[in-house]
């Protein structure tokens, strides 16, 4: 589904997850995250990290995305995701998996994992 590759690519984004009104817009209420660092983290959490970090000439990559429909109000998506700094080194291998959930209006993630992976090749 193209629009949840959308949103979850609209999370990696620095300008999106500054703002609060956006970050809770894409995150369901009951939201959870088991981060790349085993953290669990609620809602409250993320939102507060989000709003709060720094600006960086680095980015997280993401690559080959996979819908997996669970329900026709639920899906799967799956990906992998990199850490590429401004000088173009590269770290923070990770797979990553997220769950979301039709409102009645708008698709929300519900929760979302990122597990630490081995390297891989960084596509286009």
């Amino acid at each position: 589904m193209k629009i949840l590759i959308e949103q979850e690519k609209a999370l990696h984004k620095h300008d999106v997850r500054k703002s609060e009104q956006d970050v809770r817009r894409l995150l369901h209420p009951t939201f959870m995250e088991v981060g790349r660092s085993g953290e669990t983290y609620d809602c409250d959490s993320v939102v507060d990290m989000m709003t709060q970090e720094h600006m960086s000439d680095s980015y997280l990559h993401s690559q080959d995305y996979q819908c997996i429909q669970l329900e026709p109000s639920v899906q799967l998506l799956i990906y992998k995701s990199a850490w590429i700094t401004n000088e173009q080194a590269v770290s923070g291998f990770a797979k990553r998996s997220s769950i979301w959930v039709f409102t009645g209006d708008k698709w929300q993630m519900k929760y979302h994992q990122g597990t630490p992976c081995a390297e891989f090749e960084i596509g286009a």
